[in-house]
Parts: C-alpha cells; structure tokens; sequence
C-alpha cells in the first residue's frame, strides 16, 4: 500500500512534534519532512514527492505561500492550521475544518488526496 506523503512546514517545533505523531500513528500516512524556511519549501516538495503539505496560518489568514506551491504543484493537498484560532483550511477546494481536531485534520487530508478527480479536469 502507497502511503500519503506529508511534509510539514513552518509550525513551532512543539505543534510538529504533536502533528507528527498523530500523522505517524496512521499505517497509510508517513512524514517525509520538515522544512522551517518557506524558500525551502518549494524545493522539498519536489524533493520528496509529497502529496500534502502542513503549513501555519497567522491568525486567519491564508499565507501567499499557499498561491505559489497551488500553481506549481496543482495537485498538492495543502492543509493551513492556525497557531490560534478555530478554522483550518484545506486546498485544492478551499475546505475549512471548524475547530480542527487529530480525527477532522486526518479525514480532511484522506479526502482531498484520494477523492477521485473532478471532471473538470
């Protein structure tokens, strides 16, 4: 079995470690990284072949970061968590998790990685 590949990027060590173990407790997900440099991030995408990447919001917003690896890697599931505050999002779609939990934060992942694709594409 293939295993979704995630890469976590920006977080304060401690959330890391927190997310990391929670990643790294589900036989069909692994940790393929951490990067803390935002520059760096866009190589380490590549060079891991991640298929999500986990990245901080300040506050609510959605950093630019987030345009630049959607328009080159367009099917890189981007999951934003807040280091304060209620709402996560998910890309490609936009999908806001509400009061982001271990369980919410996994299923959201699963979907946006293994959903069959649109038809739009």
């Amino acid at each position: 079995m293939k295993k979704i590949r995630i890469l976590l990027a920006n977080r304060p060590r401690m959330l890391r470690e927190v997310v990391r173990e929670i990643i790294e407790a589900q036989p069909d997900m692994e940790v393929v990284g951490e990067v803390l440099n935002p520059v760096d991030l866009l190589v380490a995408v590549r060079a891991t072949e991640a298929d999500a990447v986990i990245l901080a919001l300040e506050g609510s917003e959605e950093p630019g970061l987030t345009s630049h690896l959607s328009a080159e890697y367009p099917k890189l599931t981007i999951l934003g968590l807040p280091a304060r505050g209620k709402t996560a999002f998910v890309r490609p779609g936009r999908q806001e998790i509400v009061e982001p939990t271990g369980p919410k934060i996994l299923e959201a992942l699963r979907q946006a990685i293994l959903a069959p694709p649109s038809s739009e594409e």
